[in-house]
């Protein structure tokens, strides 16, 4: 049989390459490989191993743990990008085939998060967290026709296969994976090239992409800016075209790329970016008009920008939200402060200064739902800023607050750049105030603070040393539960005949009651209802000196008197306050006829 299969096989075995000849008409040679359609060859995979010592070994367990129960896991995104060019990445993020909720089996320290994109966040210790997603896919295919339609992503919870996966995101040097346990990278998208050109290109057509997340637009500037890359030539055009699809984005996400901008070391770079391709008429227009025809307004700016690249970004005070506005915002208002180019200063009269910057601010608050506290952040800067330039002759008193405040180290190093550039007055200014550190804030802070006494309830339930009968009665029970306990110990540490003797005296029959086998024995149980004013009878066999203390004392002593009222809990007083002009020394209290009271103590008071 076998013999048999192999002649059909040598039967139908085709010729060698040499012996075929190719159609009339057709192109040979070098030229026929040129017009042959690509073929998909699946990723490039390079033996790249990264120094585990580069690695976030939290990151490397969550993979090797994925690995383990057959789950296939690799470090994906940014942290290989900023790996391979030999950066520091912010944060390790990982893509696998579990889905969220196998994850949350796998991990007793994780939570899955997001509604248009669930993702399972792992916590650690000191606050950390690494992000850990599915791979997914696209909804919406290459070759579909989507002009007119409204193609943005508002679910994304397709899951797919990592090639998919890889093929669905931004950018292309976004898009390389890292196998941990093999040290090779697996690029899907020609990501590694790019990164060797030093281009930032969207991952096939770039008015797609940026119509399906316009926040892409954003982060392609912001990319541009901080790995110093160019931006591709369709994708800065396309960028150019859908640059008004920003609108359609959530305000929060285009609020964050803001953040960003500032406190990555980019800042100068980013917005020079979003000026060249006109996205800070659509994200910021209140600003893009005021720096619009204003050179001077301009170059402070970018002054402003240059000292947080170079010495705010890395140091140990981070660059808040409120910050990056208050810089935005600064040179829009030198003028309406009273600021000269001269370096003079001739401040207003009459205007309230916290009005004057939330006419700026307030607008773009609103839109992009800034938080109160970021808002009150840029108040404070900017208002103490044009404090100390306006006052003259300011006391001690005020320099010290201004010095205990939480914005004054970054209203010096603003006053510096300002003094820089407008020159004049505002060097001796900074001059004045450029030896005087911040001043540490006086209040205590929760650890040195000593623990705070309880406050002392008054009146309330439950105060006072008597009890009423109700709790008495309740005690008690609680006491002859606990002697059943207490006896049921002790028969059990007892021997056999020790017990049967306990319980042979146990069973003797009580004295008056009849036999339990006597047909009165069931109305001689029934307990006996007490006649007006009588006192109940005792039942047999229980002794009335066994019953608790307190319980006696409630009922009457002699038959047929009132049983005595219980007694009433005390009130405490309260102590009357003194007048201002009331004397130390209390005056004794007189009647209605100014004479005084008789005393308690019963002797006759000398005339």
């Amino acid at each position: 049989m076998l013999k048999r299969i192999r002649e059909l096989l040598a039967k139908r075995k085709k010729p060698s390459a040499s012996a075929r000849k190719a159609p009339k008409g057709a192109p040979s040679g070098a030229a026929a490989v040129a017009d042959r359609p690509p073929v998909k060859k699946g990723p490039t995979v390079a033996h790249r191993p990264i120094p585990q010592a580069d690695l976030d070994p939290d990151a490397v367990k969550i993979v090797r743990r994925l690995a383990r129960f057959e789950y296939r896991a690799y470090l994906v995104g940014g942290c290989v990008r900023d790996l391979l060019l030999n950066r520091s990445p912010k944060d390790f993020d990982i893509g696998t085939s579990a889905t969220p909720r196998q994850m949350k089996r796998l991990f007793r320290n994780c939570r899955i998060i997001g509604r248009r994109f669930r993702l399972a966040h792992i916590y650690f210790q000191h606050g950390k967290i690494i992000e850990v997603a599915t791979f997914r896919a696209r909804d919406v295919g290459e070759d579909e026709d989507t002009t007119g339609k409204d193609i943005l992503i508002r679910e994304d919870n397709v899951f797919g296969t990592p090639e998919e996966d890889a093929l669905r995101r931004d950018f292309t040097i976004n898009s390389l994976f890292y196998d941990v346990s093999e040290g090779n990278v697996i690029d899907h998208a020609d990501g590694l090239a790019d990164l060797r050109q030093r281009l930032v290109r969207t991952i096939g057509d770039p008015a797609i992409r940026f119509r399906e997340d316009p926040v892409r637009i954003l982060r392609a500037i912001k990319f541009a800016a901080r790995l110093d890359f160019k931006i591709e030539t369709q994708t800065a055009s396309a960028l150019s075209r859908t640059r008004k699809e920003i609108d359609k984005a959530a305000p929060p996400r285009v609020l964050e790329e803001i953040a960003r901008y500032g406190r990555e070391g980019a800042s100068r770079r980013s917005y020079e970016l979003l000026q060249e391709t006109k996205v800070l008429d659509v994200i910021l227009p209140e600003l893009a008009r005021g720096y619009a025809g204003s050179a001077q307004r301009w170059n402070l700016l970018l002054a402003l920008f240059d000292y947080t690249d170079r010495e705010r970004h890395g140091s140990k005070r981070p660059i808040r939200l409120g910050e990056t506005f208050a810089v935005l915002f600064l040179p829009m208002l030198t003028e309406r402060f009273g600021w000269k180019k001269d370096g003079t200063v001739d401040p207003p009269q009459g205007v309230d200064m916290r009005d004057l910057i939330d006419d700026t601010l307030r607008p773009m608050a609103l839109r992009l739902r800034i938080p109160r506290r970021e808002q009150e952040y840029c108040r404070q800067l900017l208002i103490t800023l044009q404090r100390l330039v306006s006052a003259k002759n300011m006391r001690g008193g005020a320099k010290s607050s201004i010095q205990g405040r939480d914005c004054y180290p970054d209203v010096l190093w603003m006053l510096g750049v300002v003094a820089a550039s407008y020159k004049g007055s505002f060097s001796a200014v900074l001059e004045e105030w450029s030896g005087r550190e911040p001043v540490s804030s006086p209040r205590e802070s929760t650890e040195d603070r000593p623990p705070r006494r309880r406050r002392r309830r008054r009146g309330g339930r439950g105060r006072g040393t008597d009890k009423p009968a109700t709790a008495i009665a309740i005690e008690s029970k609680d006491e002859s539960k606990d002697g059943a306990k207490a006896d049921a110990k002790a028969d059990a540490g007892r021997s056999g005949t020790s017990r049967r003797q306990a319980a042979a005296e146990k069973a003797k029959p009580v004295e008056g009651m009849p036999s339990p086998w006597d047909d009165s024995y069931f109305f001689a149980a029934l307990p006996t209802l007490p006649e007006n004013g009588e006192k109940a009878p005792a039942p047999p066999g229980d002794d009335v000196s066994a019953t608790p203390a307190a319980v006696q004392e409630t009922q009457p002593a002699v038959e047929g008197d009132a049983p005595a009222p219980a007694p009433k809990r005390r009130r405490r007083r309260r102590r009357r306050r003194k007048k201002p002009g009331e004397s130390e020394t209390a005056k004794p209290e007189t009647g209605e006829s100014g004479a005084e009271p008789p005393s308690d103590s019963g002797t006759e008071q000398e005339p």
